[in-house]
């Protein structure tokens, strides 16, 4: 059976983390995208001829459609795409920044547009294709203090039904994951509180 290419974005931690892990263990092919290649040295070492790190902020929209192009030149094709990269904001609507506001926006829901509309069209081209969103239970219901948070999850859940659609006659199909409580960094180490961006040197974005 001929390899699968994946193309995984925040696989430094978390859900991006443990599938990469157990995608190349099983001899798949992984594009992994970091900000930070240290937790990813190991896979690295290990899986020299699988497993491919780039470095991409998923806000660099220029960037991601760079990387996919790179890519399908390099490896022919990309056969599924784990939309992955994000990050938590806990805080009351009236005291988030507009920093704050715009960069989550820019990392959850415009990064996940970007790179889903980027890799359509080489999925429809190759005639297949399988586009994996990973939201949230935070994509149905909403809690107090994850104003923004919700805003993302529930929007791209809107825009990955509604392109479900679009691209079904082309083969290639969407599924969105909703995870619950799971044993990762996000409630302690993604997630952020509103105003405490600058501990985290401006760029609080970390993968789930």
């Amino acid at each position: 059976m001929k390899k699968k290419v994946w193309l995984i974005t925040g696989v430094s931690s978390g859900f991006g983390y443990e599938l990469t892990k157990q995608l190349l263990a099983k001899g798949e092919i992984v594009v992994g995208t970091v900000r930070n290649e240290k937790n990813v040295i190991g896979l690295m070492e290990k899986y020299p001829d699988t497993f491919f790190r780039q470095f991409l902020d998923v806000t660099d929209i220029p960037k991601i459609q760079e990387l996919v192009t790179n890519v399908r030149e390099k490896l022919g094709r990309i056969d599924v795409v784990i939309s992955n990269a994000g990050y938590g904001l806990f805080g009351a609507a009236e005291e988030l920044t507009d920093s704050e506001v715009d960069h989550i926006l820019a990392t959850n829901l415009t990064g996940s547009i970007q790179l889903i509309r980027a890799v359509i069209p080489i999925m429809r081209e190759q005639g297949h294709g399988r586009i994996i969103q990973i939201s949230s239970y935070g994509g149905q219901v909403a809690f107090a203090g994850n104003s923004m948070y919700h805003a993302t999850k529930w929007g791209i859940e809107g825009f990955v039904e509604s392109v479900a659609q679009e691209v079904a006659p082309f083969d290639i199909g969407m599924t969105i994951v909703e995870p619950g409580g799971a044993r990762t960094q996000f409630r302690y180490g993604s997630a952020q509180v509103a105003n405490l961006m600058s501990e985290y040197n401006g760029n609080p974005a970390m993968p789930f």
